[in-house]
């Protein structure tokens, strides 16, 4: 059995208000090319197909032009589940059918799991699948009194799935949440991945998955492995935030033969654009010689280590760097936080100068005089009501 494991496409996801479809498309052209020469015996999308609940119809349809040629092309049966990001019952609608030519739609958790039977030379293997569920969610769905923990939660759904697998069998795991091995650390969770609970971090223990022969996750966005190597992140399609820049984004392949004992590897995804930081002050990075720097067309964070500010800075950066997204100041005295407490002060006394170091550092360069003048008479008439109140 040769399996395929993806997750968080995202397809329709922007940065910085810019489409990635396109960029998008050239990782999945990329990723049709590996199927077809590794021909797997499945392909595996752990949630997160979609960035959004109600997808465009661009998204969906590249999305349906993409699995179209897997299934019906190169003949590789497919598995997508729901994942947080997803319209979950929507994922679902025409499944009946789609599972007769082999693409498998599960969008919800529904209890007494079914697996998804498929056959490869060496034998069976069963596939369960458990999209993206919130304990409230699965407190409705099993009728219960109370709502369990996340942790809780998921070592009910495997005690069932675990009491009807087949030991005889390879079974696979695919879902998608947080799964850690221990408390998360600086860097483990993406600044892109959506939190699965607001006001405090939600995760099962990864101990409660080492029964299965493989577990397909998705959710967070860097490749990784889970406490296991038969435990793991497959990560997403692209690098979807300026976080994720240090990450090598790519597909991971899961090969074992009768002897069940899986062998583990990966190949890089293609991408269009990198996702990258510049760092430098800004007449070296907009002189002459940065025009004969390679890659200026990639999705960058400019950071200027001047230590004064520029005058509108994103205009001049553009010219070299098309697609400059965002832009910060590094210096020492933002790095040691230097004079910070004279710059309140100043600032608590001058609300012009306050307005145009925020509005600066939002979008990168000063607020023109039109902006200026609007910001100054709603100061000016504030001030004028503090004297009439006084």
């Amino acid at each position: 059995m040769k399996i395929f494991h993806t997750g968080d496409w995202h397809i329709g996801r922007t940065l910085n208000q810019r489409s990635l479809l396109d960029d998008q498309a050239t990782a999945l052209t990329g990723l049709l090319s590996i199927l077809e020469t590794e021909k797997p015996d499945v392909l595996i999308i752990a949630g997160d197909l979609y960035d959004r609940a109600v997808p465009s119809r661009d998204s969906m349809a590249l999305v349906d032009d993409t699995l179209s040629q897997i299934i019906l092309e190169l003949g590789i049966p497919t598995i997508v589940i729901g994942g947080n990001h997803d319209g979950r019952e929507r994922l679902e609608f025409g499944s009946g059918i789609l599972s007769k030519k082999g693409l498998y739609m599960i969008g919800r958790y529904t209890p007494d799991v079914n697996p998804i039977i498929l056959e490869a030379e060496d034998g069976p293997t069963a596939f369960w699948p458990v999209p993206f569920i919130k304990p409230i969610e699965y407190r409705d769905v099993m009728n219960l009194d109370a709502t369990p923990d996340y942790d809780a939660m998921y070592a009910a759904i495997l005690e069932d799935i675990l009491s009807r697998r087949n030991p005889v069998i390879p079974n696979v795991l695919i879902t998608h949440g947080l799964i850690l091995s221990g408390l998360p650390k600086d860097g483990d969770i993406d600044e892109s991945v959506r939190p699965i609970e607001i006001g405090g971090i939600s995760y099962a223990r990864a101990e409660l998955f080492t029964d299965f022969d493989y577990v397909a996750l998705g959710h967070l966005h860097r490749p990784q492995r889970v406490g296991s190597d038969t435990i793991r992140y497959a990560g997403s399609l692209l690098k979807y935030s300026f976080s994720e820049i240090n990450q090598k984004k790519s597909v991971t392949i899961v090969e074992w033969d009768e002897g069940r004992k899986p062998e583990i590897r990966t190949l890089p995804l293609p991408f269009r654009h990198d996702l990258r930081v510049i760092t430098g002050e800004f007449d070296e990075l907009t002189g002459l010689a940065a025009y004969t720097q390679p890659n200026r067309e990639d999705y960058l964070r400019v950071v200027l280590t001047n230590k004064e500010r520029v005058p509108n800075p994103m205009e001049a950066l553009r010219q070299v760097y098309p697609n400059v997204m965002e832009m910060a100041y590094e210096n020492a005295r933002t790095r040691t936080g230097g004079d910070a407490q004279e710059a309140i002060k100043k600032h608590l006394s001058d609300p012009m100068a306050l307005f145009t170091d925020f509005y600066t550092t939002i979008h990168g360069e000063a607020p023109g005089d039109e902006k200026a003048a609007i910001a100054r008479k709603l100061f000016n008439e504030i001030e004028e009501e503090d004297h009439e109140t006084a």
